[in-house]
């Protein structure tokens, strides 16, 4: 079957080319027909169907463009109809809880040390060996053994120092003794001294007798003068005068002379005196040398026994009896408290009421007052009662801050708190460490949400929030107030029952529909339940 055939050569010399007719095509051209006029027939219509044959290629790229584009747009419909379909009947799963009225408390935490209030270290003062324990039906005095004030629990050696007691106490008999006769002594010299005060008393009242007599005699001897010079006595009577004079005179220098006599005695007196009270006051000091080496071996003897304070329990317990006792194997641990407690003696504390004492950090530390609530919890608890009021109920051990140190350590910089514990203290041992919880901030009524149902967009804080009636969840922005264990405060934009979405949120926007696979009104561990 050819394809083309060949025209007659045109006026520019080239040949038409045509398509060649295929037999099969051209059958359906000529129809037959009961009018006869075939000739007619071809002669009108052999223009027009040269015409028709020489466009017949664009025929099939018409329609191929035609399919392509009803398949492209067939495509894309369905793509369009099937999106709308999944957004209408396919809404996100998510999982929400009820915003809750309730207490909520912000924690914080730090390792600390339990400590009896009152406890006592007992140690020997002295080296030696440890003669005696106490007893308790038989065996020597143990751990957990109740003792009374005053008991003698322990006791080392003591002869060398009782020995030394017994000799300072000799010493001060001695130097007492000494004492009491320089004290006679000053006594009797004293009263020499009044004796030769009294001595010169009186010989002042003789010189005063004998200068009257003088004075007499010389006013006697001038008025017989006069009457001599008048002739009226002789010369005898004259003399008799002079010599009553000097009678007078030798008398008035021999009192003198006793008087300075006198004088020097009391003044050997006061010597004597002063003298004696200078022994007192060596006997005095001698005394007080002695009393004080009585002291102190009283105090050393008393180093050798260690007695119960007050009424409680033997805490720690480290010796033996016969054992020889070293003051240095406890002061080498004094920078080492559990050191410490496995080398002193005895410890006795009282069981009634313990402390517990924590390191904060000063950031921290600065929130904590005292009154706060506390408790002591372990990992088990926290991770088993992250409620506020579950993590309050089920600890063992709870209390109050009862002071805070308002220096924060060099080293460390930290502050000190300290925690009375008053329930559950049975549960606690002397010097263990445990973990103690501090509330420093809490509400009794907030509004409170679980920690999983805030989200945070540009460091903003949004939650969803369910309408159950609509199917769809509004986004809301939110102000937080106190951060619990496993709740936050929503101070404004949630109310109390509201559902929050608690799981899916970062696939939702405002408005967008979904399906509430679970709602409760209580959560825990962050979680629904």
């Amino acid at each position: 079957m050819s394809l083309h055939k060949t025209n007659p050569t045109n006026s520019e010399g080239f040949a038409d080319l045509e398509p060649a007719k295929d037999d099969n095509l051209e059958k359906p051209i000529a129809v037959e027909s009961t009018v006869d006029h075939s000739e007619l027939t071809q002669t009108e219509q052999q223009p027009e169907s040269q015409g028709i044959k020489k466009l017949w290629w664009i025929i099939p790229i018409l329609g191929l463009f035609l399919a392509v584009g009803g398949i492209s747009v067939m495509r894309i419909r369905d793509k369009n109809s099937e999106q709308a379909v999944v957004t209408k009947t396919a809404p996100l799963n998510v999982r929400t809880v009820a915003a809750q009225q309730s207490p909520i408390r912000n924690w914080v935490s730090s390792e600390g040390t339990v400590r009896a209030v009152r406890f006592k270290h007992l140690a020997f003062d002295v080296d030696g060996e440890i003669t005696y324990i106490a007893d308790r039906d038989g065996r020597n005095l143990r751990e957990g053994d109740r003792v009374t004030k005053g008991e003698l629990l322990a006791q080392i050696d003591d002869r060398e120092l009782q020995a030394d007691v017994n000799k300072a106490q000799s010493a001060i008999t001695e130097a007492r003794e000494q004492k009491a006769a320089t004290a006679a002594e000053v006594a009797q010299a004293e009263s020499q001294v009044a004796q030769a005060r009294a001595q010169v008393g009186q010989i002042k009242a003789q010189l005063n007798q004998a200068k009257a007599a003088r004075n007499f005699s010389q006013s006697e001897l001038n008025r017989y003068q006069q009457i001599y010079n008048e002739g009226a006595l002789s010369a005898s009577d004259i003399d008799s005068r002079r010599n009553d004079l000097l009678n007078a005179e030798a008398q008035v220098q021999s009192v003198e002379a006793q008087i300075i006599s006198a004088q020097a005695q009391i003044g050997t007196a006061q010597a004597q005196v002063q003298a004696a009270q200078d022994q007192l006051r060596a006997s005095d000091a001698r005394i007080a040398t002695a009393q004080s080496q009585l002291t102190q071996a009283q105090v050393a003897l008393e180093g050798t026994k260690l007695y119960a304070p007050f009424d409680g329990i033997v805490a720690y317990k480290n010796i033996r009896e016969n054992e020889y006792y070293s003051t240095q194997s406890v002061s080498s641990q004094l920078s080492n408290y559990q050191g410490l407690l496995d080398r002193v003696p005895i410890v006795v504390i009282d069981p009634s009421q313990f402390e517990v004492t924590a390191d904060l950090s000063a950031s921290v530390g600065e929130q904590v007052r005292p009154g706060q609530t506390t408790v002591i919890a372990n990992e088990d608890n926290i991770q088993t009662n992250l409620d506020n009021e579950d993590l309050i109920d089920s600890a063992q051990v709870r209390g109050k801050v009862f002071a805070v140190n308002p220096a924060v350590t060099p080293g460390g910089r930290a502050i000190q708190v300290t925690s009375r514990m008053t329930i559950g203290t049975g549960n606690l041992l002397h010097g263990s460490n445990v973990t103690l919880w501090v509330a420093v901030a809490q509400k009794d009524d907030a509004v409170v949400v679980p920690l999983n149902a805030v989200i945070f967009r540009d460091r903003n804080p949004y939650v969803f929030v369910a309408n159950p009636d609509t199917g769809k969840v509004e986004q809301r922005q939110v102000k937080l107030g106190i951060e619990g264990l496993n709740q936050r405060e929503i101070i404004e934009g949630v109310s109390p029952g509201e559902l929050l979405v608690t799981e899916g949120q970062n696939r939702l926007v405002d408005g967008a529909p979904v399906k509430v696979m679970q709602s409760q009104n209580q959560f825990s561990n962050g979680e629904v339940q």
